[in-house]
């Protein structure tokens, strides 16, 4: 799994701001932080791009001859595309130049944002069949070994397969542009489509290893229970096709996954167990304006492999 904790590193030197930035989700600058040249000062600015709310915090490490308008560690709670100004600084004694060097993090969601223990999730796919769950926090953690990823459950099914929202909120995040085909190899960490969607209580569910260009959703998007998000894929850190399924808070600074229930008519209400079989409900929500889609035996004849012509027939609608 991804990480949910992204670092940004700036540099000014001789009073010159050569300022950069570094990501390990390069792809998408969720927060920016730049300088904004003034008449006798500089400020820093920091721009959440993402439509999650976000707590931003400057480290300083070195400096010299240098003045600033706030005492450091400087921290700063964003909402979700907010601009702000962190701090102002400036030469200690004009005659001369300063030098700062100082590093800054940002960690999503809301620090005070609570899990609503009486919430329950539909099954987050829509089939004619169960799936079994084949890794959850009862059972060997072969992958989900962080306190972020604790609770998650993977749940095995085939490409293609309709994924829906578990639980009503805003579609907060969508990546969908990377292939299906995933590797237990470090590099395909930061390589899985998903989508996240924040619910009303500041707690998100993500949905892992989606098809390429499959996403069915927008940033912005307010979906229900049932809403089609995507179809299953094998993209990113995984070895076979599967949805990765989990549900996220910030406390006090660290993203932990937190403990859920499914709900079904064949179960009730029910805390999912590694090895155990997920019934879905027939769907729904939105089910009007979902066209049937077509079957992977149908888009991927006997001996073809999987290209973007087979992607395309599973994703149309």
């Amino acid at each position: 799994m991804p990480s949910n904790r992204i670092f940004f590193h700036s540099m000014l030197s001789l009073g010159i701001f050569l300022g950069f930035t570094l990501s390990v989700h390069a792809r998408n600058e969720l927060v920016k932080i730049e300088t904004v040249k003034g008449a006798n000062s500089n400020a820093l600015l920091a721009t959440n791009n993402s439509r999650m709310p976000v707590t931003v915090t400057l480290q300083l490490s070195s400096y010299s001859n240098l003045t600033s308008s706030k005492r450091w560690p400087i921290q700063a709670q964003l909402t979700g595309g907010q601009s702000m100004e962190l701090v102002q600084i400036s030469a200690a004694n004009a005659q001369f130049g300063y030098t700062i060097d100082y590093s800054s993090q940002f960690v999503q969601g809301d620090p005070n944002a609570r899990h609503d223990a009486n919430v329950s999730y539909q099954i987050p796919f829509a089939a004619g069949q169960g799936f079994q769950i084949v890794q959850a926090a009862d059972g060997p953690q072969f992958t989900h070994q962080s306190v972020a990823t604790r609770y998650a459950v993977d749940i095995d099914m085939p490409l293609g397969t309709t994924v829906v929202a578990a639980r009503a909120g805003y579609v907060v995040e969508v990546v969908s542009q990377f292939a299906d085909n995933g590797r237990i190899e470090t590099e395909f960490f930061d390589k899985a489509n998903y989508v996240r969607i924040l619910h009303d209580d500041g707690t998100w569910a993500d949905y892992f290893h989606l098809m390429q260009n499959s996403s069915q959703v927008q940033s912005g998007m307010r979906v229900e229970a049932g809403h089609v998000l995507a179809l299953s894929g094998n993209s990113g850190y995984s070895a076979t096709p599967h949805l990765h399924f989990h549900v996220q808070v910030n406390q006090n600074g660290t993203i932990i996954s937190l403990p859920f229930r499914f709900h079904n008519s064949h179960d009730g209400v029910f805390t999912p167990r590694y090895q155990s079989w997920l019934i879905p409900d027939t769907p729904t929500v939105n089910a009007s304006k979902t066209k049937a889609r077509k079957s992977l035996r149908e888009c991927l004849p006997g001996g073809k492999t999987l290209d973007n012509a087979a992607i395309r027939c599973l994703s149309s609608s």
